[in-house]
């Protein structure tokens, strides 16, 4: 996952990611790329507590120089995706753990990016919470996004049109 965000690079072979051979670029390109191609979505949402939803969906956007009005309109409009419109005041420690998991969200997508990269989104999620955010990357999926997840609970994982499984190294298709 760490060489897919282009956090690291591969110490052998060659990732090409939009064009670009990742393992030839410095630190400047390769934040460029997790800014504009790649959307992170962690098990522990990553949220900072001062900050309301609505700045901290902001944050990739003031690293992409984003003028001020527009940023906070399209942070907005992220948010409203989501279904938290309502909530863009309020600070983490005043959401539920679904909620915090759709800022995340909303924080992942506001760049727009081509992948989506989901670390365990549901693993601190109750059941049911989990079950709408797995209805919510359908919705992205369907619209065109790829998600790339990383789960070890195979109900979940199930809910992807592709299964890859890593064992020891290798990788297998399949259940």
């Amino acid at each position: 996952m760490n060489i897919i965000g282009c956090l690291d690079v591969p110490t052998s072979g060659e990732y090409i990611l939009s064009g670009n051979e990742t393992n030839q670029l410095d630190e400047i390109e390769l934040s460029h790329i997790r800014n504009k191609e790649i959307g992170f979505i962690f098990q522990q949402f990553q949220l900072l507590p001062r900050f309301t939803a609505l700045e901290n969906v902001e944050l990739p956007l003031i690293y992409a120089k984003m003028p001020e009005k527009q940023r906070k309109i399209k942070s907005k409009e992220m948010l409203e995706k989501v279904g938290l419109a309502e909530k863009v005041r309020s600070r983490p420690n005043q959401l539920s753990g679904g909620q915090q998991q759709r800022v995340a969200i909303a924080r992942a997508l506001v760049t727009e990016p081509t992948i989506l990269l989901a670390d365990e989104p549901t693993g601190a999620l109750d059941q049911n919470t989990g079950h709408q955010i797995m209805e919510l990357f359908k919705e992205l999926h369907e619209e065109g996004k790829t998600i790339i997840m990383i789960t070890h609970d195979i109900n979940i994982a199930k809910n992807a049109s592709r299964i890859v499984r890593i064992l020891d190294g290798n990788l297998s298709e399949g259940e």
